[in-house]
């Protein structure tokens, strides 16, 4: 067996994206959405210069005003962080923990993440809803809708650990996957495709894509049809589900975005001029990046990250991104993250001259990223164990107490630091805390902290399970199930309140769908209990729907058990 060799290059390049895209991200913070007269009052100067301390409401209206030290950075660089640790040793993606484990406890620590971000990581914490079935739909925010540049600003390190670049399809379905849990609009998913293709093509040539190029990467779009139908549940659940509540096929929307993405790409070469810093301003405005309607778009975001890092590539990056998050009532940090994964990964680029909160850990982390891409061997995170986890309920009970140590819900344990935060929620503090693996998350805790239930933990903070023979419960065959159209029947099986969802599929013999399927997991999958669940599902008019939402659930859980086992 030939030894993997370690290209240092490779990852002295993964670990200058990584950091110049939390760089371009902690620069941008301070000045997003911000006036002048806003970003003075923040960081004592109309036009920032450097990352420097400030602080910030956090929590909304009901939040408490928080110092935020130097170099602090928002959800674009938290989320990127875990996704690099849902990318197993061997490069498999493990979605299921990101969707169920990291985005809803990352709402007890997000920073500037917008709405819909945050509805799509609370919808993932119901005990029914699966990384392709978050159709949430609340009166804030929409999963069809969704066509953000969240799930673009965190893809980086599909790219990364990628171990052919060469080929679209080594990292293009880990993207699409993980867009997917949060983002329904095609400008969501396929921008996330796109910025990960421009980042392999500036890993594959060193350069910045040129004006000629820009038009060409429509193409991805189109890719994502292909991605959806080699995946089971992709293409079993999630696209029938989407194409309803949409109105149109898959196929016509990429083709449909992909010629959005052409025309704007056109519109702006047609801005260039000779002068970089008129043509992006010029760009930016022109293409409405300073309009609510299209501020944060998951399409003109990431154009706008490319058309900058090309614009501005002869200067060094610190002057590049400068140029970027000083561009104000635009989403300054998220093009000045995605310009900075862009501009970090040519090769020869040194680190940042000024403070990125979590270096070490960010750094570690884009090495882990490269390491895999190189075949080497890496520690794999620890998340708590699928069958047994459930989000908390409230994001403030995402931290607790495990004997005499403050925990994050499914991450680990952590050390308190400073003072805590009151703001005019009653009963709720804010406090930075540094996890044991290095990161520093601000958390919304309570005031006063409960002991956390050991299914909230990692698996390598648990002991021991003793192994005790397995007694299968009796289940009364009889089944009285209430009758409901197909079309409600559809929705509530992908219901943004999954609880309520799985209540209204089945009453079965007093028992909802949620009580047959922990039964039959308790039970270690008892093939005889299953088989009998599945035919009193079958009896009713809607056999179907409700033994597909009964499947669903129990071949999720088992194939958690049976990936715990290889790993």
């Amino acid at each position: 067996m030939r030894t993997p060799v370690v290209d240092t290059s490779y990852q002295d390049r993964c670990v200058s994206s990584a950091l110049w895209a939390a760089y371009g991200d902690a620069l941008g913070f301070p000045t997003e959405l911000a006036s002048p007269t806003m970003v003075a009052q923040r960081v004592g100067m109309s036009r920032i210069a450097y990352t420097v301390p400030w602080r910030r409401l956090v929590g909304g209206r009901f939040g408490a005003q928080v110092e935020l030290p130097a170099g602090v950075y928002s959800d674009d660089t938290q989320l990127r962080l875990s996704t690099c640790r849902a990318i197993r040793s061997q490069g498999f993606f493990d979605v299921e923990s990101f969707a169920k484990v990291e985005l809803p406890v990352w709402l007890s620590y997000c920073l500037g993440a917008g709405r819909g971000s945050k509805a799509a990581a609370g919808s993932l914490g119901g005990k029914t809803t699966n990384w392709f079935s978050n159709f949430f739909d609340s009166a804030s925010s929409k999963y069809v809708k969704g066509g953000g540049n969240g799930a673009a600003m965190r893809i980086q390190p599909h790219v990364w650990a990628s171990q052919n670049l060469q080929d679209e399809h080594s990292y293009l379905p880990d993207v699409v996957r993980n867009a997917v849990c949060t983002h329904g609009d095609l400008r969501g998913i396929g921008g996330a495709a796109v910025h990960a293709a421009i980042l392999a093509h500036v890993f594959l040539h060193d350069e910045i894509p040129e004006p000629e190029l820009w038009v060409d990467f429509a193409h991805i779009f189109e890719k994502i049809p292909g991605v959806v139908a080699a995946d089971p549940d992709l293409s079993t659940f999630w696209r029938p589900t989407w194409e309803g509540l949409t109105g149109q096929t898959l196929d016509e929307a990429s083709s449909k975005t992909a010629d959005e993405w052409a025309d704007a790409a056109g519109s702006a070469i047609k801005l260039l001029t000779n002068d970089s810093r008129k043509s992006y301003g010029a760009i930016v405005a022109g293409l409405q990046g300073l309009t609510d309607a299209e501020r944060g778009s998951g399409l003109k975001t990431v154009l706008f990250s490319m058309v900058a890092a090309w614009l501005f590539k002869e200067r060094s990056i610190d002057e590049a991104l400068l140029e970027v998050v000083n561009v104000l009532n635009s989403d300054t940090d998220s093009i000045g993250s995605m310009a900075g994964a862009l501009l970090g990964a040519r090769r020869g680029q040194q680190a940042p001259s000024h403070p990125i909160q979590d270096q070490e850990y960010i750094t570690a982390s884009a090495r882990r990223m490269a390491s895999i891409a190189q075949g080497l061997s890496v520690n794999d995170f620890s998340y708590p164990d699928l069958l047994y986890w459930q989000a908390p309920k409230s994001a403030l009970d995402s931290v607790g107490t495990v004997k005499d140590r403050v925990a994050l819900a499914g991450i680990g344990t952590m050390e308190p630091l400073g003072e805590c935060y009151s703001g005019k929620s009653r009963g709720a503090v804010w406090q930075w805390h540094r996890l044991d693996f290095g990161q520093t998350v601000l958390c919304k805790r309570r005031d006063t902290l409960k002991s956390m239930p050991r299914e909230m933990l990692p698996e390598h903070m648990l002991p021991q399970r003793t192994e005790t023979p397995r007694k299968v419960p009796e289940v009364p065959l009889s089944v009285s199930v209430k009758p409901s159209p197909p079309a409600a029947l559809t929705r509530d099986l992908f219901d943004t309140q999954p609880d309520l969802a799985a209540s209204k599929l089945a009453d079965k013999a007093g028992k909802s769908l949620d009580e047959l399927t922990d039964l039959a997991i308790r039970s270690g999958f008892d093939r005889q209990l299953i088989g009998e669940h599945l035919l009193m599902l079958s009896e009713d008019d809607q056999a179907i729907e409700n033994a597909m939402a009964y499947t669903v659930i129990i071949a999720k859980a088992w194939r958690a058990r049976v990936k715990k086992r290889v790993s």
